[in-house]
């Protein structure tokens, strides 16, 4: 239902003015606000976000500047977000505001994309707001987050387990998005509309304590006011302490980042050595900003990281650590591999070989078969070219690793186990069974953009070379 704010004070014009003159002084020390911007407010129609449009109204008095009003309809509470939708509608056509509105199927999204609904919901409003700044030039979002957002979600967060990092305040600002009521406590807001007689709309689900929110509100709050009736204060100081910390740590794990990250093809590795390096809170925002690069859904949680330290300091050389959203950290001898690919699934086929052009489909690999009628001028440095003496070879065939296999590498005289060799040049266990070998008839003469077999290297006895070009095409 609609809801008209009581009179909370005898003395409302003062209140009132206390009000604006500390959202204000918010918003010029901050610079959240200046001239000739313009401003668009996120409204739900709930106490919060509409007192913040009439606290809005009155600066922009002083400062100049345009607002427009933007409301998505999550679709989740039936005739509630109607109600919400259409209270919103009449109150910009009072205040002659430009409103933007769309509705949206949140529980649709969030089932067909594995979401939960609050993380769906925000991805939704705020592709909408972007939406919406692009298109109209807007170059702000006002949002009616307050002090006692902050606190809540500092001891949600705590007690889910975040680290350092997770415990830092909300940010002010951040890119487009702005924050006016940030410095500004639920009970002020309330006062404020009280005393302005601000009508709003009350959504049901607060009043539900099943949400983590609405239980601190209700339950936790209270008992934590008797124990100190200062305790909102203490942690807000708290938090502007942890969120200075953080920003050294941040620093030193972004100038980490800069100098060991390496990034391929959507993957992401670090060298270890140079990870075990640092202290333990940079090295845990070193894992946590790659993974978040990765998923920006996930927040990882010290557990999370604790799983990534274990497989750093076990003595396997390939050894994997799941994360939720598929993703999964690899330790690859002496490096971390970050990924969210499946892993390449092994090729079993035996494809033969002719003379010319071979299109090796599932390898991505073109490989020419040539016999030069120079000799002399063939030797190559390049990995991608082998050469052979031809009259030592049989049928040619490439496949992949089978256990077992054993080839003499170009240099040596005796066998060596395929995956000892594996071994020595660090290739992960899991891409082994991908990599093409050449081989005549059952033996292996080339690891292909690797080795080839001693006994079937050209000498100065050779009169005829096969020459196979490997040409990548993926």
């Amino acid at each position: 239902m609609n809801k008209t704010a009581k009179k909370l004070s005898t003395k409302p014009d003062k209140r009132a003015a206390d009000l604006i003159r500390q959202v204000t002084k918010t918003i010029l020390q901050e610079k959240l606000i200046e001239k000739d911007d313009k401003v668009l407010l996120a409204i739900s129609g709930g106490i919060d976000s509409t007192t913040l449009l009439f606290v809005l109204l009155e600066i922009q008095k002083n400062i100049g500047f345009d607002l427009g009003l933007v409301h998505i309809n999550h679709m989740l509470r039936g005739k509630e977000s109607e109600r919400d939708e259409e209270f919103i509608k009449k109150l910009a056509l009072r205040l002659h505001l430009q409103l933007y509105v769309k509705r949206v199927d949140v529980k649709k999204i969030a089932l067909d994309r594995g979401l939960s609904i609050q993380h769906a919901g925000r991805e939704a409003r705020y592709h909408f707001f972007d939406e919406v700044i692009t298109e109209y030039s807007y170059n702000k979002i006002a949002v009616a987050h307050n002090l006692d957002d902050q606190i809540e979600t500092f001891l949600l967060r705590a007690l889910k387990g975040t680290g350092l990092k997770g415990l830092k305040a909300i940010p002010i600002k951040r890119d487009t998005i702005i924050r006016p009521f940030l410095n500004t406590y639920r009970a002020d807001i309330t006062q404020y509309a009280g005393q302005q007689m601000i009508s709003f709309v009350e959504d049901s689900s607060n009043d539900k304590i099943v949400y983590e929110r609405n239980f601190l509100r209700k339950e936790i709050f209270p008992i934590m006011e008797k124990l100190n009736p200062l305790f909102k204060e203490k942690i807000f100081l708290l938090l502007k302490d942890l969120t200075y910390i953080d920003h050294l740590f941040e620093k030193k794990a972004n100038a980490f980042l800069k100098k060991h990250q390496r990034n391929k093809e959507g993957d992401i590795s670090l060298d270890m050595n140079s990870l075990n390096k640092i202290d333990d809170e940079t090295k845990f925002r070193v894992i946590s900003d790659i993974i978040v690069s990765l998923e920006p859904a996930f927040v990882p949680l010290r557990e999370h990281i604790r799983q990534i330290k274990n497989i750093i300091s076990a003595k396997g050389p390939n050894l994997v650590a799941t994360l939720p959203k598929g993703i999964k950290i690899k330790k690859i001898y002496d490096h971390l591999l970050f990924t969210k690919k499946p892993p390449a699934p092994p090729i079993q086929e035996t494809f033969p070989l002719s003379m010319g052009k071979n299109v090796l489909q599932p390898f991505g690999l073109d490989l020419q078969l040539s016999q030069p009628r120079k000799i002399a001028k063939l030797f190559s440095k390049n990995k991608n070219i082998a050469l052979f003496d031809s009259h030592k070879l049989g049928q040619l065939t490439i496949r992949t690793f089978i256990n077992g296999d054993t080839f003499i590498p170009l240099g040596m005289k005796g066998r060596m186990k395929l995956k000892d060799f594996f071994i020595s040049l660090k290739v992960p266990k899991d891409e082994r069974r991908t990599i093409p070998l050449l081989l005549s008839d059952n033996d292996i003469i080339w690891i292909i953009g690797s080795r080839i077999d001693e006994r079937f290297k050209i000498t100065k006895n050779t009169s005829k070379v096969l020459k196979v070009t490997a040409t990548p095409f993926r």
